[in-house]
């Protein structure tokens, strides 16, 4: 039978299983262990087998964070107001063009 076993760095790298931090074997092949924080985890199989091979590290980062939130669509104020704005300016060049147009005749 297999042990899964959490250790620090030391006793992976030399793959000592005297001093383990947690047995996580369960029995049958459902050992869960939750990795609940960031850092750096060791395992190895106890019974000589880290020798064959039988041992994981993982390092748990933390997620990076949240992009900023988009800002906010132009109000609906604002968008009447640019369109009365361009409106008023247009409808002001067609009276210049019209003077123009009527000075020229």
């Amino acid at each position: 039978m297999y042990n899964v076993l959490e250790v620090n760095k030391t006793n992976y790298e030399n793959c000592r299983e005297q001093e383990f931090i947690t047995n996580v074997s369960r029995g049958g092949g459902r050992d869960v262990f939750e990795l609940k924080e960031a850092k750096a985890y060791y395992f190895l199989s106890g019974g000589g087998f880290c020798w064959s091979g039988m041992k994981l590290a993982i390092s748990v980062h933390q997620p990076p964070p949240s992009p900023p939130p988009t800002p906010p669509p132009a109000s609906s104020k604002a968008a009447s107001l640019l369109t009365l704005t361009t409106s008023i300016i247009i409808t002001t060049l067609l009276l210049a063009l019209s003077i123009v147009f009527v000075w020229l005749l």
